[in-house]
């Protein structure tokens, strides 16, 4: 996705929401993704932490009863509007608006930097992961969430029957590749997997993911949704049309 539609995307919270409820909805895992996130970070009061691209803040969200007191956290985006409705859900955070390869914080900073499911938008990669290795301590880590190749193919394999492209930004930093792309900058490295797939119990909800991934997916969804509710009909089985999902997070240690 080129930047100026990275920027129309995120514009506001609402498209990014549409994508969450349905994972939120129909997910076949009850115990939700962003808990499995939190539960592999070691926080405790007084440790620096940043977040890359902090979204609608669904993170700390869903986790407020976990989050240690006196945690020194710095939200960041580079959307203002994200920001905003980050800034509801903690008030006593501290907030930045940048967008990687920069990172304008001084070295050796942080002891822990988060940033899912992004780096797939980020143009210079190595660049950026530098210059998060760089504003981590000594010992500190990286937690990047990501997907994997197959991830929603059945739902990619619906826009593309309506000729809708995919987006699928996410090959370029995926948990196959993932792993390669950070050795060259991080020394210690972990891949944790998530097991989920979504069973989608009603089509709309569907094409209201479809609508919220670009304008032409709006376009389309507006003019042929009776249509692709009939293309979703017939591929649903036992009241359910079912999404694989491929999900999972790299931990990488500075030395």
């Amino acid at each position: 996705m080129d930047p100026q539609s990275l920027k129309t995307q995120y514009a506001t919270s609402a498209n990014l929401a549409a994508r969450i409820a349905l994972h939120q909805r129909f997910s076949t895992n009850s115990y939700g993704l962003q808990r499995w996130v939190f539960d592999q970070f070691d926080l405790s009061a007084g440790k620096r932490v940043l977040e890359i691209a902090c979204g609608a803040g669904s993170l700390w969200r869903e986790n407020l009863d976990r989050i240690p007191a006196d945690l020194d956290l710095v939200l960041s985006d580079f959307s203002i509007a994200m920001v905003e409705t980050t800034r509801k859900v903690l008030p006593d955070a501290r907030f930045a608006v940048y967008a990687l390869p920069t990172v304008p914080f001084a070295d050796a900073s942080f002891d822990l930097v988060i940033a899912n499911h992004m780096l797939y938008h980020v143009d210079d990669r190595q660049r950026g992961l530098a210059e998060i290795r760089r504003v981590l301590r000594r010992g500190g880590a990286l937690f990047a969430a990501t997907n994997g190749a197959d991830h929603l193919r059945e739902l990619k394999e619906l826009m593309l029957a309506f000729g809708i492209d995919a987006h699928d930004v996410s090959l370029s930093f995926t948990l196959e590749n993932a792993e390669e792309q950070l050795r060259g900058v991080f020394d210690d490295i972990r891949r944790e997997e998530y097991v989920d797939s979504l069973l989608v119990t009603e089509p709309d909800a569907l094409l209201r993911y479809v609508a919220s991934v670009s304008a032409r997916g709006a376009e389309v969804v507006e003019a042929r949704g009776e249509e692709m509710r009939t293309w979703i009909d017939e591929r649903t089985r036992d009241g359910a049309f079912y999404v694989r999902k491929s999900t999972g997070s790299l931990i990488a240690r500075s030395g």
